[in-house]
């Protein structure tokens, strides 16, 4: 079992200007990176992590650092859900997919994502029918349905690893420090809305895990909200 550590003194908080619950250091495995992650979640203020597009696409932006890792979309209601996005670690096997599946509109979207064989995403993604961007798929004519490829695409799911469920209904960013990845997932206090979105109100913890190739995923730094506020 990792040592637990704690980086800042007694009472030092994350979040200031952030809109996000001041959270503390509650569990390190690796101290380094995770006064990295804290020092960077720390000083953030350029807007509110609990807003989705803010956390996963704005946060950690141009730190010298850590390196972060863009998503990409990959198909839109093909593959068993509504949208598909990809992030491809330099250099390693595997890749990370977001996936949305829309339920209903009062209903909670299916929000997880996986760490996949790139090898295994490659073989499928280049069998017909292709995967078409939402640019490409609105213009039809494709006869791509929700439902085309989801047993294939299924079985390169079942071989992988779920690394997040929809208790953290966001992409998770991803981070990359002296060869290692690494996957940010928020916990919010919030609820879901009309459209099966999740409204988050507080951020209640953040959690840094390690991404390995031929290992199981694990957290090694974890920020939450103190007990009774």
């Amino acid at each position: 079992m990792a040592l637990m550590l704690f980086l800042v003194p007694a009472g030092a908080t994350l979040g200031a200007g952030t809109g996000s619950a001041k959270l503390v250091t509650t569990y390190v495995a690796a101290a380094d990176i995770c006064q990295k992650f804290y020092d960077m979640y720390s000083s953030f203020d350029a807007c509110p992590l609990t807003e989705g597009q803010c956390f996963v696409f704005q946060w950690g932006g141009g730190t010298s650092e850590l390196t972060k890792i863009a998503s990409q979309e990959l198909a839109v209601n093909q593959y068993g859900y509504t949208s598909v996005h990809v992030a491809q670690p330099s250099e390693k096997p595997y890749s990370l997919v977001y996936l949305n599946r829309f339920q209903g509109d009062r209903h909670p979207r299916l929000l997880e994502t996986w760490k996949i064989s790139s090898a295994h995403l490659r073989s499928l993604t280049e069998r017909d029918p292709r995967p078409l961007p939402y640019e490409q798929w609105v213009k039809g004519g494709h006869g791509i349905k929700r439902d085309t490829l989801a047993p294939e695409f299924a079985n390169v799911l079942s071989e992988g690893e779920k690394i997040s469920d929809d208790w953290s209904p966001v992409w998770m960013p991803i981070f990359q420090h002296k060869g290692i990845d690494y996957a940010v997932t928020r916990e919010c206090a919030g609820t879901w809305v009309y459209g099966g979105y999740y409204a988050c109100n507080v951020v209640t913890k953040v959690t840094v895990k390690r991404l390995a190739a031929d290992k199981k995923t694990l957290p090694v730094c974890e920020f939450a909200r103190p007990k009774g506020r």
